[in-house]
């Protein structure tokens, strides 16, 4: 093979693997969560991003399965949240403590929303305090 078909052979796997990397790991759209549960007959099976605030004392971390389950709202609706992964930086439980979070994932069959990735805004001010529920002592 010369060497200009290597490069061209090279280049064109590169883009095919980028391209594929856009389509599967970019969310399609980003919602407020009386959005996503307004659009939700659409999302059937698509990646999004819901913005919402977690409802205060909904969050319950089970450390055996890394599974956290709580309620995300918007102030005019709420859903049902399982995330799986590393454990979030959480303020203790405390009304003055409200936490913005964007979760990532889809709806599954029964309506709950299965987020595999979870950010919260500004978690640098709860470090320290990760007091949330744990049901697997």
């Amino acid at each position: 093979m010369k060497k200009k078909q290597r490069f061209i052979l090279g280049v064109s796997v590169v883009i095919v693997l980028l391209a594929y990397l856009v389509i599967i790991g970019v969310p399609s759209s980003n919602y407020e969560v009386s959005q996503a549960i307004a659009d939700k007959a659409n999302l059937t099976d698509k990646v999004i991003l819901i913005n919402g605030t977690m409802v205060q004392g909904s969050d319950k971390w089970d450390s055996f399965n890394r599974t956290l389950t709580f309620k995300l709202t918007d102030g005019i609706s709420t859903i049902d949240v399982v995330y799986t992964g590393d454990k979030p930086n959480l303020p203790p439980q405390a009304e003055e403590n409200t936490v913005q979070a964007i979760v990532t994932g889809k709806f599954d069959d029964n309506d709950v929303f299965k987020a595999y990735q979870m950010l919260t805004k500004c978690p640098s001010k709860y470090e320290g305090s990760n007091k949330i529920t744990d049901n697997a002592k």
